[in-house]
């Protein structure tokens, strides 16, 4: 294995563990570590398979110098003698292929999973979104089994994986076996473009500015490269003779790095949206202590006096045109009718007599209660933040 490889390898490592540990920097500050979810400790999991693949992905070159059973002619493997220290190599070398593609399918299918759980919390209360949940979690667990059982008996028995000679034929050769690059990059590719079927709609059916849906869009999109990165190694699999055993290890590498990458994007995408708008609050703060930095949200106030008015909460991502995809905090009415004096049955407000009426020598108190969601917490999949600010205004 050429050095510069070595370089890549252990750098794009380092680079998927940053991405992960700052993944959980997002979810701690927005949820706190009592509401982590499972889809934030399997990405830890993830970590783990990825360093797997990628001491895998090494001992290709450094221990068995690229070779496996594949590229040999029926002479050649008539002559090579189980004493040989070539013989040792190959059989070697074709076990570690076997174990390259069963860590690198479950590394991929791991990261699909963490995908579809946070999903599921941020469609969670929209219409019809939980059948797409359940249909994409039956979908990833078929297509899991179907591949990792493909990989590891697709050549039976499973010693003929390493077998020299005879030829165990191309099935049974795991660094150039056509048929589980066709198995792995036909279900994989099925799999991403459902999972990225589930957001994208609710993207543009919002309300947000044309840019936003398409920063979003792009983000939620990355499926598409981790596509295009397995369509890349399968091909040269197939193509590179001698040098597939060397090619597998090399771009299993660098396909899994960009679906790490592309998994904890929508956590990284809050966590700077966070750090925005704190140096934004930040500097409001310092210049107008009194003031409240809210010009830019869209309000939804309702204020009532000596009556009842209500409003049902709906998920934001249930409601067309809604903003809930952005980062900007959203403001709605908190009812209160229901609390206070006597307001539920009679429609007054909190501190006056049943009726509604004002006591004597009681000016009149307009009371509007504002309730402060986060959206980030939306993107974020988690817990939703909320503050209330109360505003009154007595008048004589």
């Amino acid at each position: 294995m050429a050095g510069n490889f070595i370089a890549e390898a252990f750098s794009l490592l380092a680079i998927s563990l940053v991405v992960i540990a700052l993944r959980w920097t997002s979810r701690l500050m927005t949820v706190g570590f009592k509401r982590l979810a499972l889809d934030d400790y399997l990405m830890v999991v993830a970590g783990g398979l990825y360093s797997a693949e990628t001491a895998v992905a090494y001992y290709v070159g450094a221990s068995w110098k690229g070779l496996a059973n594949s590229g040999m002619t029926p002479d050649q493997r008539a002559a090579l003698s189980p004493d040989d220290e070539e013989y040792r190599l190959r059989v070697g070398g074709s076990k570690n292929q076997l174990a390259g593609w069963l860590v690198y399918t479950v590394l991929l299918w791991t990261l699909k999973t963490c995908m579809l759980i946070f999903y599921s919390r941020l469609t969670d209360g929209v219409n019809n979104m939980r059948i797409r949940i359940r249909v994409g979690a039956i979908l990833l667990a078929v297509t899991f089994l179907a591949t990792f059982l493909t990989i590891l008996l697709g050549c039976m028995p499973i010693h003929r994986h390493w077998q020299i000679n005879p030829d165990p034929g191309n099935f049974c050769q795991p660094a150039i076996s056509k048929l589980q690059v066709a198995v792995l990059i036909t279900l994989n590719i099925s799999t991403d473009f459902y999972l990225m079927s589930v957001p994208l709609p609710m993207i543009w059916g919002s309300r947000l500015a044309t840019k936003r849906k398409w920063v979003l869009s792009v983000m939620f999109s990355g499926g598409i490269l981790v596509m295009v990165a397995g369509i890349l190694r399968c091909v040269l699999i197939l193509t590179s003779g001698m040098n597939g055993p060397m090619l597998a290890g090399e771009w299993s590498i660098r396909e899994s790095f960009i679906a790490v990458v592309v998994g904890n994007l929508p956590m990284l995408y809050t966590l700077f949206q966070q750090m925005r708008q704190y140096g934004s609050t930040t500097f409001n703060r310092s210049n107008d202590r009194k003031s409240y930095p809210l010009g830019s949200y869209k309000t939804a106030v309702s204020s009532r006096i000596g009556g009842k008015k209500s409003k049902k909460f709906q998920h934001p991502l249930s409601m067309p045109n809604d903003t809930a995809m952005d980062s900007d905090e959203r403001i709605v009415v908190e009812p209160k009718h229901a609390l206070g004096n006597g307001t539920a049955a009679t429609g007054g407000l909190p501190g006056y007599p049943r009726g509604g009426a004002p006591a004597d020598n009681a000016g009149i108190r307009v009371q509007t209660d504002l309730h402060i969601e986060s959206s980030d917490d939306l993107v974020n999949g988690g817990g939703r933040r909320n503050d209330y600010h109360r505003f009154s205004d007595s008048r004589a």
